[in-house]
Formats: structure tokens, C-alpha cells, sequence
């Protein structure tokens, strides 16, 4: 899968950009605040319909513009695929191939992406909230399916809680039943991708630490016995709600549910975040990265697009070399965004394309 060319128009600071990336390493270079991240944040929109940097349609679209435009071609076992995504305010209309999708279904592996910013290493000693994230657009890459019960959960989240901020009892118990069905839907998958990615991770763990380390990662219910959770979800989500009843009529929010759930990075069996080195933890996040990419590209028969946003400032020269190498055996298209050349480390890489970001410009370098 590679992307052949992508057009924007009114996007950000990006008013009027054509691109045809190379199949192989794109590096896009320039100052800080000229547009690069955001023409990574185009092509991410146009894998999964949604900003990996949490941005509000509004704020997608440059200042004063009705609408923004994505557009690319995609091309996957030979076949061309061309993919339209209009932001407005009120939502986002898609098309493949000029036919309007509905169904987030309909839509699902066009375009198959990961990202890997500096927020990404944020997870290691971030809040749970960092880690959900992460989480749920892995799940989502490899799950159709998967972002319909979000959505789900979502709103009947929002239906309880707005009974629990006006300590109205009445159906409340018809949305804690709710609740706790979209909910264990919800954590069963998130327990199935984590279960499916630990080999992986501790392969690519290994082979980045050179040493015996032992990595796993674990999902963490907030106030659940973790133990029935696979095969009691919903009976113990309900328990759950029962118990913290008093707490959620001080509070007026659910306490207990996937929304509050966390997911545990594990070295040589003790947590990650108290226990490991800034060098074990940059290791740990790019093998999960890398896992990732390897689930995607057996899921699918085909390896996903990564996007590659200002990493060398994050890792070390050894672990640039690492993932550089890694990227060069797996045959995958990459975009990496860079504020000069020199940062990165391109031995033994001739495949590659250079495009200069200036003030919300792109231009081909030779």
C-alpha cells in the first residue's frame, strides 16, 4: 500500500499543496510552524477520518474558508483508489473512487496509516488518558467495527452522566445496563489487540535492547477485579456501578467504566513508568511502535504508511539507526518530518524524496 499523490487545498496553513510522494522515504524538511506536521495530519485524516493531535474540524480548515480538501491516491495490490475527504464545520463528507461513503465500514483499510509524534512517548509517563488514546486509534486500524461501540459507549456515557449531574435516579439503572454492554464490547477488544501486539513487542523490544530484558503490556480496569474481567465483563461493570454509587452522586460522573481504564507498559516485571531508565522507556514506546506496524501488515497482508513526525528529537542516535533499519527491511512507504537534513540518519537509503515546508509551501528538492 503507498500513497501516489495527495492534494489539499484550504487546509491549515496548507492553501494550495499537490504532492507525489515517492514509494519508499519522503522527508519533509523546514523551520518550525511552516506546515509539515500538518501535511502529516492530512494524510492520517485520509486513513482514518480523524486528527492524531485531537483537533476540532474548525480548527482544520485555514482561517476564514467554508470547507478544507483532502484528496490522494492510493495504490494497494495494483489497484488505484482515489480517496476525497471535505472538512466543514458540521462534520467531514468522504469518497472513494467519487462514491459518497456512509459507513465508517464502507471506508475501512483504503488507506492504512500509523503515526509516531513526540506525543507518542508521552505514554510511558503520561496519564491514562495518553494511553487510552493510543489504544483506541491502534484497535480502530485493525477493527471496522471497533469505532461504532466507541461511539456507543460514548453516548450512553453522556446519557448517564447527564442524569448523574441532576441526581435524577429515574433510568438510571436502564443506562447502567447499557453502559455495561457497550462497555464490555468496548474492553473486549481492547484486551483482544493488546494480546495480539505483546509477542511483538517483546521481539522488537529485544532486538532494539540487545539484552534480556522482558517486556509485556497489560489492560488495567479502573476499580475492576481484572482477573473476571475477560469472562464477566458485564456483570462486573454492573458490581462496579452498584459499589461506586455514593461516589458518583457527589461527583455526578461514572466511575467506573473504559473511560477510567488504563494499560499498564511492563520491564522485567515492574511497571515502566517507576521503574525504567528515559532509555528503557524511548525502547519500549518505539518497539510498540513497531509492533504495530507489524500487526497491520499481517492483518492486512500488506504494511500500513508511517508517519514520522520530528521523531529525531526524540530518539537517540542508536535508536534512529534502530528504527531506520527496521523501516528499510519492511518495504514500507515512510514520511518523516524534520526540521534540517542533518538530524537524520539516511546510510545505505537512495530510494528516498526531499520537499522543503516554507510558509505553507511544498516544493520537490533535487
Amino acid at each position: 500500500m503507498r500513497l501516489k499523490k495527495i492534494s489539499l487545498a484550504s487546509f491549515r496553513n496548507l492553501q494550495k499543496v499537490e504532492l507525489e510522494p515517492g514509494a519508499r522515504f519522503n522527508i519533509l524538511y523546514g523551520n518550525n510552524g511552516q506546515g509539515k506536521t500538518n501535511l502529516i495530519e492530512a494524510i492520517y485524516l485520509l486513513g482514518t477520518l480523524k486528527s492524531f493531535r485531537l483537533a476540532k474540524n474548525s480548527e482544520l480548515m485555514t482561517w476564514g474558508t467554508p470547507f478544507a480538501l483532502v484528496k490522494g491516491m492510493v495504490e494497494h495490490e495494483g489497484v488505484d483508489r482515489e480517496i476525497a475527504l471535505v472538512v466543514e464545520r458540521e462534520g467531514k463528507r468522504v469518497r472513494v473512487d467519487q462514491k459518497t461513503i456512509a459507513r465508517p465500514a464502507d471506508f475501512f483499510g483504503s488507506l492504512n496509516v500509523v503515526v509516531f509524534s513526540p506525543d507518542e512517548m508521552a505514554m510511558a509517563k503520561g496519564g491514562p488518558d495518553v494511553r487510552r488514546r493510543y489504544l483506541d486509534r491502534a484497535v480502530f486500524s485493525g477493527d471496522a467495527a471497533y469505532l461504532g461501540f466507541f461511539h456507543d459507549y460514548s453516548r450512553v456515557l453522556k446519557n448517564r452522566n447527564a442524569l448523574l449531574k441532576k441526581d435524577d435516579n429515574d433510568g438510571l439503572d436502564v443506562w447502567s445496563e447499557k453502559l455495561a454492554e457497550a462497555g464490555t464490547r468496548l474492553i473486549a477488544r481492547r484486551i483482544g489487540f493488546l494480546r495480539e501486539i505483546e509477542g511483538l513487542l517483546r521481539e522488537f523490544y529485544r532486538s532494539i535492547s540487545g539484552n534480556g530484558e522482558d517486556v509485556g503490556i497489560a489492560y488495567r480496569p479502573h476499580l475492576l477485579d481484572r482477573e473476571r474481567l475477560p469472562a464477566e465483563g458485564t456483570t462486573l461493570l454492573l458490581e462496579g456501578l452498584a459499589r461506586t454509587a455514593a461516589e458518583e452522586r457527589r461527583t455526578g460522573a461514572t466511575a467506573v467504566g473504559p473511560h477510567r481504564d488504563d494499560v499498564e507498559f511492563i520491564l522485567n516485571g515492574r511497571a515502566l513508568k517507576q521503574y525504567a531508565s528515559q532509555g528503557q522507556q524511548r525502547s519500549f514506546i518505539l518497539a510498540l511502535k513497531m509492533a504495530e506496524i507489524e500487526y497491520l501488515r499481517r492483518k492486512f497482508d500488506s504494511p500500513p504508511i508511517l508517519l514520522l513526525d520530528d521523531m529525531t528529537s526524540e530518539l537517540d542516535r542508536e535508536r534512529n539507526r534502530n528504527l531506520m533499519e527496521f523501516l528499510k527491511q519492511k518495504e514500507i512507504q515512510v514520511f518523516i518530518t524534520t526540521t534540517s537534513l542533518q538530524n537524520l540518519r539516511l546510510d545505505g537509503i537512495d530510494n528516498h524524496r526531499t520537499f522543503l515546508v516554507s510558509d505553507g509551501e511544498v516544493s520537490q528538492q533535487r
